[in-house]
């Protein structure tokens, strides 16, 4: 595998639900308040994934510090945190590369207040094309490329974009319910809504009047009979390079929010989708997806990326969709990657896992539960089996990431 070269240390920030930044085309959005405790709770995961020598961005430097020394020291990431209070001295011999869980003018403004402060920063220009790169119309617009080099996954349906419910009527006279609504600004799960009536009742036209409102239009789609989610991950250089990382499997609630991921090799991941589609359709797609991507984006975006993409039954069989979503940031796909290289004994297999509890009571009750029962086992410095934590879980936390080898 080929790997991006970069000149500088990271220093990574945490920011989900960057699509919506995107979409509000100000640097002073505002998070919603369960975008804003995620980003709380797991502010210390790119300690798991950033290179040595890379930092990450923490609120919290004595939350953090507490949660280091509690992590075996086999398992202590290469990666550091970096607050206020720390950030002038790390850069004093040389400047940190940004590096947002997802761009846009928000961190983008973040990250220069962090310059006024004395920190040493390379900041890359926000550039108008991301807005449109982010949206779903190119997620659909590169669907239909990949499917034109790549005819076997013609029979799925391309969303179409509406702008009125009548036109959401008229799709649905040709492609019957149930149907799906996107927002054209969301990921992993959210912003989705159901359609499983042959008409448009009073919730979901509310919910689309909201949208239109917001963002001027939904998108609709067949919901297929879906039996397995998996990504490929890439990254592009911005000069016109595509590289492809790796496989992911995960899973998704019923909601359609991601749910965590399989962590296995490559190997064994790819060897489950075989039990649905030949190797060679799987080859051929990576390939496809590497040239379109290639082809919309990779002169003009740098950083990480991935394509969500789902196998279904079809007719008798499985075929796949290989363009559900074009997320372009980090991916819970690449941090499922990353752990597996680095930390997962090569004979375990097992979930990273990222959960919602219903109350911060939860959380800690589950967490001290998985501890008893799911004891951590070490072998030669990497995780053989049982729970482990990947950020820290406090009396205030309501959101969890950890892997369950």
């Amino acid at each position: 595998m080929r790997l991006m070269k970069i000149s500088n240390s990271k220093l990574h920030y945490f920011n989900p639900g960057h699509e919506t930044a995107v979409c509000s085309g100000t640097a002073h959005y505002t998070p919603a308040a369960p975008v804003c405790k995620m980003m709380e709770d797991m502010e210390l995961l790119p300690l798991w994934y950033g290179a040595r020598g890379d930092y990450v961005w923490v609120d919290n430097a004595a939350k953090a510090a507490c949660f280091l020394s509690s992590v075996p020291s086999a398992l202590r990431p290469p990666v550091l945190p970096l607050s206020q209070e720390t950030g002038r001295c790390a850069t004093e011999t040389k400047p940190l590369e940004v590096a947002p869980w997802g761009l846009s003018p928000q961190s983008i403004r973040f990250f220069e207040w962090l310059r006024h402060r004395g920190i040493t920063l390379v900041i890359p220009p926000w550039k108008e094309a991301y807005t449109r790169l982010t949206a779903r119309q190119t997620a659909a617009e590169c669907l239909r490329e990949v499917q034109g080099r790549l005819p076997e996954t013609s029979s799925v349906v391309s969303p179409v974009f509406c702008s009125t419910p009548e036109e959401v009527r008229q799709f649905m006279s040709v492609y019957p319910p149930p149907c799906l609504l996107k927002m054209p600004y969301s990921c992993s799960g959210r912003g989705l809504h159901w359609i499983w009536t042959d008409r448009l009742e009073t919730p979901t036209l509310r919910w689309m009047a909201g949208v239109l409102k917001k963002q001027g239009q939904v998108s609709i789609e067949p919901v297929l009979d879906k039996v397995c989610d998996f990504a490929m991950e890439f990254e592009s250089d911005g000069d016109g390079q595509v590289v492809y990382r790796g496989l992911s499997i995960f899973e998704t609630l019923p909601n359609g929010s991601f749910g965590g991921c399989l962590l296995g090799s490559e190997e064994s991941l790819q060897n489950r989708l075989l039990n649905y589609v030949p190797e060679t359709l799987l080859q051929n797609l990576r390939n496809a997806v590497t040239a379109v991507l290639t082809k919309t984006l990779g002169a003009v975006y740098r950083g990480c990326l991935g394509v969500d993409m789902l196998i279904c039954r079809q007719g008798g069989a499985f075929a796949i969709h290989p363009l559900v979503e074009l997320n372009l940031r980090y991916t819970m796909g690449l941090v499922a990657i990353q752990l597996n290289r680095r930390w997962m004994h090569p004979s375990t297999g097992g979930r990273f896992v990222v959960v919602c509890e219903s109350s911060r009571e939860a959380a800690s009750a589950s967490h001290l539960q998985m501890e008893r029962l799911y004891p951590l086992q070490l072998e030669n410095g990497k995780i053989k089996s049982g729970y482990f934590s990947l950020c820290p879980v406090t009396p205030e936390t309501r959101y969890r990431a950890y892997i369950l080898a």
